[in-house]
């Protein structure tokens, strides 16, 4: 009788798994990722303070009257408050938002007096993003009776905040007095000069794109909040990453 010929690819004796495989491959793909990660956050980040630099140019090239209209239109406090809810229940990130209210504020084209309900209502509407979340698990009975009950904790806790602190805000002005307090308590305070990536890094690339963009405030605002809302999806995704990594790890250890 012939002797059995070895799989190709395998040795004869240990009958090993053959090269090329993806399960051969699988610590230098970790590697790479994890060699790699740093460099993406890194260029994420700076996507990040690019857009909120070129928020801020593009509502300068608006001028005073966009921002005139602002205030008035934030004027009233409920208008502010369901502004907030709107956009962060159409945009399904609270962060965008708040991100682009601090922008707002920074470039003078909205009070901190109106931002302050707009920040309340960026919590309410973040209230839709689990609730949608919940409704996945519709088809499943138990899941969907537990799934549902863990988003209406999330939306109660920030609707009765809202219910407390607003009216508090209405009466005394006490969060919107605050802030500006903080603010100007920390203003032109000296110290250590910090490298600032604003002026030395993004700046330059933010003056060069409104450059690019013809002077165009309305195209600048738009490549502003695209990327804006890009670049914080892909934070939060970077940092699910390595946290449910790290929290997998803590698992298993206890």
């Amino acid at each position: 009788m012939l002797p059995s010929t070895p799989p190709v690819g395998a040795t004869p004796e240990s009958g090993a798994e053959p090269r090329g495989l993806p399960g051969a491959r699988t610590g230098k793909h970790a590697a790479l990722v994890s060699w790699v990660r740093p460099f993406v956050f890194a260029a994420v980040l700076f996507a990040f303070f690019l857009s909120l630099d070129l928020l801020g140019l593009a509502f300068g090239l608006f001028g005073k009257d966009l921002a005139a209209v602002l205030v008035e239109r934030t004027a009233n406090p409920f208008v502010g408050l369901f502004v907030g809810i709107l956009g962060t229940a159409l945009a399904q990130s609270s962060s965008t938002t708040t991100s682009l209210t601090v922008a707002l504020v920074a470039a003078g084209a909205l009070t901190v007096e109106g931002a302050v309900p707009i920040i309340m209502g960026a919590n309410i509407g973040t209230s839709v993003t689990n609730t949608l979340v919940s409704l996945a698990h519709v088809t499943r009975r138990g899941e969907f009776e537990r799934a549902f009950a863990g988003a209406t904790v999330h939306d109660l806790f920030n609707l009765i905040t809202v219910l407390i602190v607003f009216p508090i805000e209405l009466l005394t002005g006490s969060l919107s007095r605050a802030a500006i307090f903080l603010g100007s308590a920390v203003e032109g305070a000296g110290g250590l000069h910090l490298f600032d990536p604003l002026k030395t890094v993004v700046r330059p690339v933010a003056t060069l794109l409104v450059g690019l963009f013809d002077r165009s405030p309305l195209i600048t605002l738009l490549v502003a909040l695209g990327l804006l809302f890009l670049s914080l999806k892909l934070l939060v995704d970077l940092l699910r990453a390595v946290m449910s990594g790290k929290a997998e790890e803590m698992l298993h250890r206890t």
